[in-house]
């Protein structure tokens, strides 16, 4: 299938946390530090505002941008550095990266242990990237005044006094370079590499990122430590927050503790290198161990704030829209690729745009070469129509509106814009949007979408040499000067999210036919109503043998119903704002779909056109099972995709066929294969219906008119195969160790899981939860990840997971961490120590504390997304359950004790019987 555009491209520093809050430290104190008594606050200056977004500056420098939003009851901090790879000289290729890594390693006033710690219990979820054109560091939190100045406090003594010593650069090495070998398994992401560094010969632009490994091996600590002073530095940086919080108090703490900062000496240099026209064809190849066969065209386009960049991006939007495009017309539905996307890297200088293909294994490049170069240098013989643009437009404004109307979403986004030149910028490139005309599109087209400004993966001569010059620089000042935005409509009124709260305006229905309805009226922004449901269907003995068939059918629905073709239902579903996705596991479709109030009464006939008369198309699901299966083949040497099959299936005491069978990859791609529409038209007919039915809707819904329309549309659907639920009971499996070995792959995966007897309701529920916060469900400060990537470093991400079902006792806790094949050993060890030592030892006083506010204020973010909040409700009529039951459960994690929680570990992970599988390019034979 076609994917979506992406518009920015990040390496991400995952470090998210969740956890309770304790009260703010007192500011630091440490020489030309952040600190400050409260009354030594600085001045600051009103710069400007648009749409609600205010800017201000602090004497030194610092720029401020507040995004207040009192509708949720959680904040967003963002602090951008204007620093990234562009920046890097000669030797310094990674540092950008690699100093983000050691932000996190403490200040002179935190340990790194401690400030891991102060993340979790406050219940931070804190990450950090880096970008071509900056760095940013994030935390969304449960608002609190405690939180946010206990955040403002660290962020400014981070800006001047963080450590970096060389025994915290020796511990974060590895964890750096197996970063680096993770993305190396990405055969889109080397190829986009060798692309960009093939396109730019001169802009810093053609460097990744993460740096080469040559570089971030030998670099030193004085280096480091002047490329941090050079760059973090208040007249360098921008702080954004958005959410609940109370702006003025805000803007005096934030004088509190920033203001005291002094505006340094120096004035940071601007990169000034200006990357030369293009001057014909550029061709790299690539070959590499793998089962992907990818195609790559790039071009240069202009800088982000360029008037040409949004026809740019449209444009794009035409050829590879998230509703299809001429891209995948011309190659996907053609068989001469299985899936062609297109993105755009919108930056602060000139960027690219990058056309991509995957061609079958086997399968000649040159007819996916000819159709895409085709599309993409041919347009001005097959412009663009007017009916393109304007869908595009709608699909266009329906993102746009979703980013503004969320402040999580808004204040990241605010920072890319400050990335690219001024923050405004966003607000300018969605006005430009309704601008574009048709002759604008096809004018960039033609200007930037030409052969000499082409990079691929040959070298083709050209003729006569053509040049693609980049327009002169724009004057953002002049852009922006006076510019004030649209009007902002008024916040919904905030909601408290507590269970009990929830519980008390949630309203639930029986259909006739035994279908469930509950849902929970309130405002939200924008007006929207977010829905989930759950098809249940057939029983183990009719389901056997249909796995494939199942899954074909639910992704089939949506590409055509009601009379309409697929573009047809598209179009129709993104005039209402709506979106609807469609899975299937081996007895349930789940159905997920967000609109707005008003136009809930149309969208609900077209979701029961979707569900109950789908097209089923032969052309539409040869389409899908293509692609399932090139899906199915790009797994084939993933480590992660290989090591998560070979856990399921040790044990597996289900024969194949089983609706609870664990195929092999060859068995997924023969039984995929074997699918015909016919199958799948059968299977529509003789499974789907409502009669088992649950629905969540939460958003300003009217309850009684929904439940009304939604019986209308369902009562007499009922499915022919009676629904019997499929038992998925708890069966000991013999332990083992199981080495699955990969082709050439840069990082390996270990697996390890204890299978368990247990329910939701069980008592000992809320204990394992707890232990598997401490153990490794907290990515921040898990047992685990303190050893093997803090202490050893030698792994970028380890954790661990319990999946325990409300109905089914087939439970489970499963650890996973990734490294280095080299390292297989050592971890091994740290494994097994640190699994022992958990069973034996046990969690402390404090860990149980920290575990338990985590939990519960990890929770109430949970319950603030409304989309994970129907999932919720859904799950739980089918479970007969309430959020009373909800409320009881964090009950339970109150009352857990450091005696109770340690009892449960015991009972229930045995080290004795852990199945544990290593799986990458490692030497060990796999075993039977």
């Amino acid at each position: 299938m076609c994917r979506a555009i992406s518009l920015l491209s990040a390496c991400v520093l995952a470090l998210g946390a969740a956890g309770p809050s304790l009260a703010a430290p007192p500011p630091p104190s440490t020489s030309a530090s952040a600190s400050a008594p409260a009354s030594a606050t600085a001045a600051y200056t009103f710069v400007t505002t648009v749409e609600g977004v205010s800017e201000y500056r602090l004497p030194n420098g610092l720029r401020v941008l507040l995004a207040p939003d009192d509708a949720v009851p959680r904040t967003t901090v963002n602090i951008t550095y204007l620093v990234g790879s562009r920046d890097e000289g000669r030797g310094e290729a990674g540092m950008a990266h690699l100093l983000e890594h050691m932000q996190f390693k403490g200040t002179a006033r935190w340990t790194a242990t401690a400030l891991r710690e102060e993340f979790a219990r406050r219940g931070m979820l804190a990450n950090g990237t880096t970008a071509p054109d900056r760095t940013n560091y994030f935390a969304t939190f449960p608002s609190s005044e405690d939180n946010l100045e206990w955040l403002l406090s660290l962020e400014a003594d981070r800006m001047v006094n963080s450590r970096i010593e060389a025994n915290d650069l020796r511990s974060e090495m590895p964890v750096v370079l197996n970063e680096m070998e993770i993305g190396q398994t990405r055969p889109d992401r080397v190829l986009y590499q060798a692309l960009n560094a093939t396109a730019y010969e001169w802009h810093p632009y053609g460097k990744a990122n993460i740096g080469t490994r040559q570089d971030v091996e030998r670099v030193s600590i004085p280096m480091l430590r002047a490329f941090y002073r050079r760059y973090y530095q208040p007249d360098n940086a921008v702080l954004l927050i958005g959410g609940k919080f109370d702006p003025t108090w805000v803007l005096e703490t934030i004088s509190t503790y920033f203001g005291p900062i002094p505006r340094p000496e120096r004035t940071p240099l601007p990169a000034v290198t200006v990357e030369p026209a293009q001057e014909g064809e550029r061709l790299v190849t690539l070959r590499r161990a793998g089962d992907t066969q990818l195609l790559g065209e790039m071009y240069h386009v202009p800088q982000a704030a360029h008037p040409d960049a949004v026809p740019l991006w449209m444009l794009l939007q035409v050829m590879a829209g998230p509703s299809g495009g001429r891209l995948y017309r011309s190659l996907v539905e053609t068989r001469v690729a299985t899936s062609a996307s297109a993105s755009i890297d919108a930056m602060h200088d000139p960027g690219t745009v990058l056309f991509l293909a995957e061609i079958p294994k086997g399968q000649s490049i040159e007819p996916a070469r000819a159709a895409l170069v085709g599309q993409i240098e041919g347009l001005a013989s097959h412009p663009i129509t007017e009916k393109e643009l304007e869908r595009v437009r709608v699909e266009a404004r329906n993102a746009i509106e979703t980013l503004f109307k969320n402040p999580d979403t808004l204040t990241m986004q605010l920072s890319e814009a400050v990335a690219w030149g001024d923050w405004r910028l966003l607000f300018l490139l969605r006005d430009r949007v309704d601008a574009v005309r048709v002759q604008d599109v096809q004018r960039v087209a033609t200007q930037y979408l030409r052969p000499a400004n082409r990079t691929e993966g040959r070298l083709i001569p050209a003729a006569q040499s053509q040049r693609v010059e980049m327009p002169t620089p724009v004057d953002l000042a002049r852009e922006v000067e006076g510019y004030r935005g649209r009007p902002v409509p008024p916040p919904p009124p905030p909601f408290d999210p507590s269970p009990d709260n929830i519980e008390k305006h949630t309203q639930r229905f029986a259909i006739a036919n035994g279908m469930k309805l509950a849902v929970l009226s309130r405002p939200t922004r924008g007006n929207a109503v977010t829905g989930v449901m759950v098809l249940n269907m057939g029983s183990a003995e009719s389901l056997r043998g249909r796995a494939y068939v199942a899954a074909l059918t639910a992704a089939t629905l949506a590409r055509g119903a009601g009379g309409r073709d697929r573009q047809q239902l598209a179009d129709a579903l993104a005039a209402l704002g709506a979106t609807v996705r469609i899975s299937a596991q081996a007895d349930r479709a789940i159905v997920q779909f967000e609109t707005r109030r008003e136009h809930l009464a149309a969208f609900l006939p077209m979701l029961r056109d979707i569900l109950r008369a789908p097209t089923l198309d032969a052309t539409e699901f040869d389409d899908v099972r293509h692609g399932s299966v090139a899906e199915r083949e790009r797994l084939g040497n993933a480590p992660d995709a290989v090591a998560s099959i070979a856990m399921d299936r040790h044990g597996n005491p289900y024969p194949a066929g089983d609706p609870r069978y664990t195929p092999s990859q060859q068995e997924s791609i023969a039984g995929i294969g074997a699918v015909r529409v016919e199958d799948v038209r059968e299977f529509h007919r003789r499974f789907y219906g409502a009669s088992h039915a649950q629905v969540a809707l939460v958003g300003d819904v009217d309850a009684e008119a929904a439940k009304r329309q939604l019986e209308a549309l369902f009562v007499d659907w009922n499915a022919p195969e009676p629904y019997v639920r499929i038992d998925r009971p708890y069966r000991r499996s013999a332990p083992a160790t199981l080495t699955v070995p990969t082709a050439e792959n840069a990082s390996a995966i270990y697996l390890a899981r204890v299978a368990m007897d247990m329910t939701t309701s069980s008592p000992d529920f809320a204990d394992l939860a707890i232990a598997n916060r401490v153990y490794g469900g907290n990515p921040l400060r898990g047992r685990l990840s303190e050893r093997i990537r803090q202490r050893d470093g030698i792994s970028y991400s380890a954790g661990s997971r319990l999946q325990v079902g409300a109905i089914n006792t087939a439970s489970s806790f499963t650890v996973r961490a990734s490294f280095a094949p080299r390292n297989l050993d050592r971890v091994k060890q740290a494994a097994a120590e640190e699994l022992s030592r958990f069973v034996r030892d046990g969690i402390t006083e404090q860990e149980l504390a920290d575990a338990k506010r985590g939990l519960l204020e990890q929770t109430t973010v949970s319950l603030t997304r409304d989309s994970v909040l129907a999932q919720i409700m859904a799950d739980q009529l089918d479970a007969g359950h309430t959020m009373a039951f909800a409320a009881s459960q964090e009950q339970r994690v109150r009352n857990a004790t450091v005696a109770s929680v340690n009892a449960a570990i015991r009972k229930y992970i045995d080290p004795r019987r852990v199945t544990t599988v290593f799986a990458g390019a490692l030497s060990t034979p796999a075993r039977p």
